[in-house]
């Protein structure tokens, strides 16, 4: 745990310093700063410590006015011989407000308060992390086709559509090859991209880069020419023409 102790009182930071060691090993103490303006000096070049013990009169001003100047992202323990603070001090990212002479068994609670709020935020960060690495989901970059006995990969940015035809499933390249895969498009849809394929109708899967017009159809439907052109009109129900309208506007 990493401390910075923010107080213009020499003896009072010797104080605070040696009863900290004596709570808690572990405590590492980078600093003494007694003004606002080494203080915000601080903040801005060095990384955020775990924890700040500041005191509310400093040399050249209320330590409250550190937050004006500096974006604070420590937690605060305040500690103050005046009481009259106490309710201003709550306002930021405060731990707890100990008042001199300072005890030691409120030292010691304040600490444990801090420790329990550090680590249900570690937790939250982790779960936080887990949870985009989940969502980060890695979609497919190429096929492995085969043509005769050779076997070749094809890159995701060829392929124009995807579509079943006959009760078998192809993919169409932009250079206007066909190749019979063994997805079908169901399992397919799931392996591509949504930013850059959407499943139109049960027959296709179109690249939003093959995509030529789209035209209003009958009763809301749509009418979607690509290039390379499909083998039959591809028509996008009513039902599906909003999220496909969504879909090219994102």
């Amino acid at each position: 745990m990493t401390a910075l102790v923010i107080e213009d009182e020499t003896l009072a930071a010797e104080k605070l310093i040696k009863m900290l060691a004596a709570e808690d090993e572990s405590i590492q103490v980078l600093g003494v700063l007694d003004t606002v303006e080494k203080a915000v000096g601080y903040l801005k070049d060095n990384p955020a410590p775990d924890i700040i013990f500041l005191d509310i009169e400093l040399g050249d001003g209320k330590s409250f006015d550190i937050f004006q100047e500096v974006e604070v992202n420590s937690h605060i323990i305040f500690v103050s011989a005046f009481d009259e603070y106490a309710l201003r001090a709550f306002k930021y990212n405060s731990i707890d407000y100990l008042l001199k002479p300072l005890k030691r068994k409120d030292l010691a609670f304040a600490l444990e308060k801090f420790r329990q709020h550090f680590t249900l935020t570690q937790s939250k960060s982790e779960i936080a992390g887990i949870i985009r690495q989940l969502q980060q989901k890695e979609y497919r970059s190429r096929f492995l086709l085969r043509q005769g006995t050779r076997l070749f990969s094809l890159h995701i940015n060829e392929v124009a559509i995807a579509y079943t035809r006959e009760r078998l499933h192809y993919i169409r390249t932009f250079s206007d090859t066909h190749h019979l895969i063994d997805n079908n498009l169901d399992e397919l849809e799931s392996q591509l991209d949504p930013e850059k394929f959407f499943r139109v109708n049960r027959q296709f899967i179109v690249s939003f880069n093959a995509i030529d017009q789209a035209y209003a159809w009958f009763d809301g439907k749509i009418k979607l020419m690509v290039k390379p052109p499909a083998y039959e009109d591809i028509i996008i129900s009513r039902l599906r023409a909003n999220d496909f309208k969504k879909w090219l506007g994102k």
